[in-house]
C-alpha cells in the first residue's frame, strides 16, 4: 500500500479514505482465506488419494508345498498385491510344511532357525513397505511388477543377456505353477539358459554380458559351440537357438531390453525321416518271448504305445478314470495330452485290451495307474536291448510308437488323416502330414485295388454285350 499524506485531507475525505482502506483489505484477506482453502482441499484430497493407493497394497507369505525338496522343506514365497495385482518371488528361504502358520503368515518360531526364518521375512516386509512408500512420493504409478523389480533388482539386471533369460524363466514359472504351459518346455528354456551362462565363461571369459553389446555374429558363434562342445545335431541346435530368440524377443517386447540381437536370425530345421515299425517289425516284437521280467514290461508298454499313439508321459500318467465305455459298446481313451492340453479319444483295439486286462492291479497303493511305468531313462535303455533281441536295426522310443501308430497302425489300413490327427492330439493337421509318406507306399495297393474294380467292370460289359 502506498503511503498517504493524512494531513492534507478534509474530515470527508479522510473518512472516504479509510472506508476505501478497509474495502481493499477485507478483498486481500478474502483472496488470501480462498487461497488457503484451496490449498487445504488440494492437500486433503492428496491425502486422500495417497490413503486410496496405500488401501490397495498388501504383503504376505506363502509356503509352496508342490515344490518341497528331497528333504521335505518347502520353499517361501513373497507375495505382493498392489490395484489387485498379485505377483511372487522367492525369498530362497525354507520350511518343513508342518512348522508354517499359514494364518500367521510365518514359522512357529519355536526352534532357533525358524526364528531366525522369522525375523527375516519381517526385514524383508519392512524392506517392500519402505520401497513401496518410496515410490509413492515419487508419484510414480505403482504396479505390483514394478515394485517387485525394485526389490529384486530385475530392473537393473534385465538388460543383461541372462538378466533376461531369468526374468523369462521366473515368470514362465508362474505360468507353470498354474498349469498353463508344459514342465518340459520349461526345463528347455532352464536348459538353454545354462547353456549360454557356461558359453559366455568359455568363450568371452565373462559371467554375463549386456544385451546391447550383442553383435549379429553371437548367435553364430554360440550355435558353432554348441555343436562341437555337445556334439549335438542339426535340429537339436536349432531348437536351443529358437528357445534363446524368444526370450530375447518377449524381454525386447516387456521392455526389459532395448534391443532384440537375435531378430535377424534364421531358424533352419533339416527334414527328418522320423522312424516307425512295419507290420513285420511289429509282429515280430510281439511274438518275441522275453525271459527277462523287467525287458517284458517295457515291451508291452511299448506295443500299447504303438497300438493307441500315447506318448510316454501320457501313458505313464494313464488311469482307469480315462477308460470310458461310449455308447458303441467299445472301451475308449478319454485323456487331454499333458504337453498340449489337447483332449485325445483313442479305441481300444484287441492288443491294448488284452495288455490292460494282463496289468490290472500290478500297480500298488491306492493309485488308479493302469501301467507301472519306469523312468523315461530306464525305459530308453530297455528300448535299446529289446531292439538288440529282436533283431530290430532301428532307434526303439516312445516318439517311435507315436509314428507307428500313424503309419502302420492306421494311415496304412486307411484311416483318413483328419482322424489320425485327432486321435494323436496335434493342434495342426500340418503336424499330422509328417506321416503322410505313409500315403505314397499305399497307393500301390489303393491302385491295385482300383485296377480290380474296373477289371470286374469291364468284364460285366463285355458279358453284357455278348449277350445281346
Amino acid at each position: 500500500m502506498s503511503f498517504i499524506d493524512f494531513t492534507c485531507l478534509s474530515v470527508k475525505q479522510l473518512r472516504m479514505t479509510i472506508f476505501a482502506q478497509r474495502i481493499k483489505l477485507r478483498y486481500r484477506h478474502g483472496k488470501d482465506n480462498e487461497k488457503s482453502a484451496a490449498e487445504e482441499h488440494s492437500r486433503t484430497t492428496e491425502k486422500k488419494a495417497a490413503t486410496t493407493r496405500k488401501s490397495t497394497f498388501a504383503i504376505i507369505f506363502v509356503l509352496q508345498k508342490g515344490k518341497a525338496r528331497e528333504d521335505g522343506t518347502a520353499p517361501i514365497v513373497a507375495r505382493i498385491t498392489v490395484n489387485h495385482e498379485m505377483v511372487h518371488f522367492a525369498t530362497r528361504m525354507y520350511i518343513h510344511p508342518d512348522r508354517w502358520l499359514p494364518k500367521d503368515y510365518r514359522t512357529a518360531g519355536k526352534s532357533r532357525e525358524e526364528k531366525q526364518i522369522n525375523d527375516a521375512l519381517d526385514e524383508l516386509r519392512v524392506l517392500i513397505r519402505r520401497r513401496y512408500d518410496q515410490m509413492l512420493r515419487g508419484e510414480e504409478t505403482i504396479t505390483a511388477s514394478m515394485l517387485k523389480n525394485a526389490i529384486t533388482g530385475l530392473d537393473q539386471s534385465a538388460s543383461t543377456l541372462l538378466g533376461v533369460c531369468d526374468r523369462f524363466i521366473e515368470d514362465y514359472t508362474d505360468l507353470l505353477r498354474t498349469k498353463q504351459c508344459c514342465r518340459e518346455t520349461y526345463l528347455r528354456y532352464l536348459l538353454t539358459r545354462n547353456r549360454l551362462e557356461e558359453f559366455l565363461r568359455n568363450r568371452y571369459r565373462i559371467p554375463d554380458i549386456p544385451v546391447k553389446e550383442i553383435q549379429p555374429r553371437f548367435a553364430a558363434e554360440f550355435d558353432c559351440w554348441l555343436r562341437i562342445t555337445y556334439q549335438l545335431t542339426n535340429n537339436s541346435t536349432m531348437k536351443l537357438m529358437r528357445q534363446l530368440k524368444t526370450m530375447l524377443r518377449v524381454g525386447h517386447l516387456n521392455g526389459w531390453s532395448k534391443n532384440d540381437p537375435l531378430a535377424c536370425y534364421k531358424i533352419h530345421f533339416e527334414k527328418v525321416d522320423r522312424g516307425y515299425l512295419t507290420d513285420a517289425e511289429l509282429s515280430r516284437l510281439e511274438s518275441k518271448v522275453f525271459t527277462t521280467r523287467r525287458l517284458e514290461v517295457i515291451r508291452d508298454l511299448f506295443l500299447f504305445s504303438c497300438y493307441t499313439g500315447l506318448a510316454y508321459i501320457d501313458l505313464k500318467n494313464l488311469t482307469s478314470d480315462m477308460l470310458q465305455r461310449w455308447p458303441d459298446g467299445n472301451l475308449w481313451i478319454d485323456t487331454k495330452r499333458q504337453k498340449t492340453n489337447i483332449p485325445v479319444h483313442v479305441r481300444l483295439l484287441e492288443t491294448p485290451l488284452r495288455l490292460i486286462e494282463k496289468y490290472k492291479g500290478s500297480v500298488k497303493g491306492k493309485s488308479r495307474l493302469l501301467f507301472p511305468v519306469p523312468s523315461n531313462q530306464k525305459v530308453n535303455s530297455y528300448l535299446k536291448e529289446i531292439a538288440d533281441l529282436c533283431g530290430i536295426d532301428k532307434d526303439l522310443t516312445f516318439h517311435c510308437t507315436r509314428h507307428t501308430f500313424a503309419t502302420t497302425v492306421t494311415l496304412a489300413n486307411g484311416v483318413p488323416i483328419e482322424t489320425v490327427s485327432k486321435m494323436l492330439g496335434h493342434t495342426n493337421i500340418q503336424t499330422t502330414q509328417i506321416y503322410a509318406r505313409v500315403i505314397d507306399t499305399k497307393i500301390n495297393n489303393d491302385m491295385e485295388a482300383l485296377v480290380r474294380k474296373l477289371n470286374v467292370r469291364s468284364i460285366i460289359r463285355q458279358t453284357e454285350t455278348t449277350a445281346v
